[in-house]
């Protein structure tokens, strides 16, 4: 296990070893000088290359992180380049009285971070956070920079209809190094001919509003996408994944209430998961599917029909796993016995 800099003790560097540590309750970092001021004692301290104190300072906690470029020259050096950034309130140390402190901590934090470095950045807000549009957007507008991997965000329910996903921070290259996207509850609106998502492989969406077209424009040229999560998104009535997606091996769609089409030509699709209701299924060069599973809320017969119709939508299917909340009727206790199964093929 990685030793971790206590930033309540001295922290030493290759220049100098620093005793005075500004108290949590302070701002973080407000001038770039801060790190220089005040009583401070110095000594020398190990000689070690200066990558290794960046890795150190990189496997530190946010605000501990945050608070030790103020009292070392090394780790402020390496906080603006710091390579995660990830806002929660436990990560900012906010407690629940503390909550609407959120906005002006991150502002604190990026301030002294430079336009640069940034590998995941992950935003988890919820409502009593009190976050407004123009801070976010600021906020993405600042780390979202060429280079950068993955990217969380989570948003409150309301969020969904309210907040648009700025794609434009994904234009000019800034896109093009991220393998991860995971939005909770915006909407995301790409304009014609986006295409910005080149080393994606990973997509979740959740509570996302966005069209079936809209989210064609999101995978047409995710050449490199791997799986694919779609949950709880509102809009979407079809579902086309293309062919050119030759990575695509696993799909995932659930409770997209307005759905009735999923298709899918992707030839490497080997894993689906549905759950919802029934739609209309049509996987044509993916009938590679090995992997099935489907979760039918109120669908009577549901796994007579699975049964009966999508080993021959997937003749390749090697497990088939089917639930339903409405399948078996109890005399007894006059409702419906949850059933859940899983068939498999024997290989030969």
């Amino acid at each position: 296990m990685p030793c971790l800099v206590d930033t309540q003790s001295k922290i030493s560097h290759g220049d100098e070893l620093i005793t005075s540590v500004p108290d949590k309750k302070d701002s973080l970092c407000q001038q770039d000088d801060q790190s220089q001021g005040g009583d401070t004692s110095t000594s020398s301290g190990p000689d070690l290359p200066e990558d290794i104190w960046c890795l150190v300072h990189s496997l530190m906690p946010l605000c501990d992180s945050a608070h030790s470029a103020c009292v070392s020259r090394t780790f402020l050096r390496s906080w603006r380049c710091h390579p995660k950034l990830i806002f929660t309130e436990e990560t900012l140390g906010l407690k629940q009285t503390e909550a609407r402190d959120f906005t002006s901590r991150v502002n604190q934090i990026l301030k002294n971070h430079s336009d640069t470095g940034v590998k995941i950045l992950k935003f988890v807000i919820d409502d009593h956070n009190n976050v407004n549009t123009c801070h976010l957007n600021s906020w993405l507008q600042k780390a979202v920079t060429p280079g950068i991997e993955k990217i969380t965000l989570f948003l409150p329910w309301r969020s969904r209809e309210e907040y648009n996903f700025p794609c434009s921070i994904l234009l000019d290259g800034r896109g093009n190094s991220i393998w991860y996207l995971d939005l909770t509850n915006c909407a995301f609106r790409p304009m014609v001919g986006f295409d910005c998502l080149r080393s994606l492989t990973k997509l979740r969406l959740y509570g996302v509003c966005i069209t079936g077209d809209e989210l064609g424009r999101l995978i047409s040229n995710c050449f490199a996408l791997e799986e694919l999560q779609v949950w709880c998104c509102m809009e979407l009535i079809c579902l086309t994944i293309p062919f050119w997606l030759q990575r695509l091996s696993c799909l995932t769609v659930s409770e997209c209430d307005m759905l009735r089409v999923i298709e899918s030509t992707a030839p490497n699709l080997t894993t689906l998961d549905f759950f919802g209701e029934p739609v209309q299924l049509v996987l044509r060069e993916s009938s590679k599917v090995k992997d099935l599973k489907v979760g039918y809320s109120y669908k009577p017969n549901a796994v007579s029909y699975a049964i009966t119709k999508l080993p021959s939508i997937a003749p390749h299917l090697q497990t088939l796993a089917i639930y339903s909340s409405s399948e078996v009727f109890s005399e007894a206790s006059n409702y419906y016995i949850p059933v859940f199964m899983t068939c498999k093929k024997e290989c030969d």
